[in-house]
């Protein structure tokens, strides 16, 4: 079985496979500098209400960025990445492709696209945005 560890690494790792020429982060990183970049983050959840049962459930952010905010040009990239029916550049259609990432999760769902545009991360201006996905994995 999975880990949360693993979870996080898996999903962030089978998207990024599935974006032509993306980088998978297992960790936040202190900059970054190659793109497209992918990193996926845990959101934060109740252990009550997770941990129910012999399950975890909770949603990944997957922060999804393309480059530097100072090229204008890819604003224009942006959107592709978001397009669900996208092969080979959107995240959506990446997460869809495999909704259980191997066997590191019993089952996921996209649930929203969120924070587009222009952010800060670790210092950096970057042009991105944050895919929720809700998961649950069986536990022993």
């Amino acid at each position: 079985m999975p880990n949360i560890r693993d979870i996080i690494i898996n999903v962030g790792t089978a998207v990024a496979t599935r974006i032509t020429n993306a980088k998978a982060y297992t960790a936040p990183p202190d900059s970054v500098n190659e793109f497209p970049a992918v990193i996926p983050l845990l959101d934060p959840f109740d252990p009550a209400v997770a941990f129910q049962g012999n399950s975890f459930q909770g949603t990944l952010r997957i922060v999804f960025l393309i480059e530097r905010a100072e090229r204008r040009e890819a604003w224009l990239r942006l959107y592709d990445h978001m397009d669900a029916t996208g092969s080979g550049t959107s995240v959506i259609a990446a997460l869809r492709v495999d909704e259980r990432f191997g066997s590191a999760v019993d089952s996921s769902a996209v649930v929203r696209v969120e924070n587009i545009g222009q952010r800060t991360i670790a210092g950096g201006d970057y042009i991105g945005f944050d895919t929720l996905v809700e998961f649950i994995q069986t536990v022993a």
